[in-house]
């Protein structure tokens, strides 16, 4: 049986990680939860930054505008996201996690309108580009292959199919349409991706080759959130001055 970890909830009032809180079992005898570690409700990264509920599509100053990402949103609503303890499963969702942010990045280098987003995409994708490259120097000295995750419970189908839909929305966007949601998105993923990582330095504290890994990405997964929170607040209030049809 696979076993899982739950990073706690991404609250929508913070949408942002930092401590890990103490340890909690829970044990409800189903298959998608048993064996699962679950991790307290997070405090906030950024002092002083929230991200407050929204309606899609309204104006104003700030990143007040956006809409979460699917993933986010109903990460937040379940409370709850599992991550594999198994060490394979864990460097595979990694994996994932960072060929998707270097597919984003790509997908904003294309398709974003202002500099600062094309500029934050070529970020992601150099960045996370290296951050795999370490992982599989790490997983090939454990004679491990990295591979694309294959959703095994109803909760991990259910992400996936939302990640599908959330880079197809993207990509049916251009102009600064895209950039707000573009952002809006990192912000959430970046909450995911900062999540999965601590998820990670706590289940596998005691492996001196694995912790230093995860140890080095998390500065830079909270840097990308950072920068895409600050770019948001700045796209945001530029969109709400444009003209009707102006877009």
């Amino acid at each position: 049986m696979k076993r899982w970890m739950m990073a706690g909830s991404l609250v929508w009032a913070s949408a942002a990680l930092a401590q890990q809180a103490p340890q909690s079992q829970t044990q409800n005898g189903t298959d998608d939860t048993e064996g699962m570690i679950r991790m307290g409700r997070p405090d906030a990264i950024d002092q002083g930054e929230a991200l407050e509920p929204v309606l899609e599509g309204t104006g104003g100053s700030g990143p007040q505008g956006a809409a979460p990402d699917a993933r986010g949103a109903a990460l937040m609503q379940q409370g709850l996201m599992p991550i594999p303890t198994e060490e394979q499963a864990f460097l595979n969702a990694l994996h994932q996690a960072n060929q998707n942010e270097v597919k984003l990045g790509k997908l904003a280098q294309q398709q974003g309108t202002a500099q600062g987003v094309k500029d934050y995409g070529a970020r992601l994708v150099k960045d996370h580009q290296q951050a795999d490259q370490r992982l599989m120097a790490y997983a090939k000295a454990k004679n491990l292959t990295l591979s694309e995750p294959q959703p095994d419970t109803d909760f991990a189908k259910t992400l996936e199919r939302e990640e599908q839909a959330s880079m197809a929305m993207l990509q049916s966007l251009q102009g600064p349409a895209f950039d707000r949601a573009f952002l809006a998105s990192m912000v959430a993923d970046h909450d995911i991706d900062i999540a999965k990582v601590m998820a990670g330095q706590q289940q596998f504290a005691s492996n001196s080759e694995l912790k230093p890994v995860l140890d080095d990405m998390l500065p830079t997964l909270r840097e990308h959130r950072q920068q895409a929170y600050r770019l948001l607040g700045q796209e945001a209030p530029r969109q709400a001055r444009r003209p009707p049809g102006g877009r």
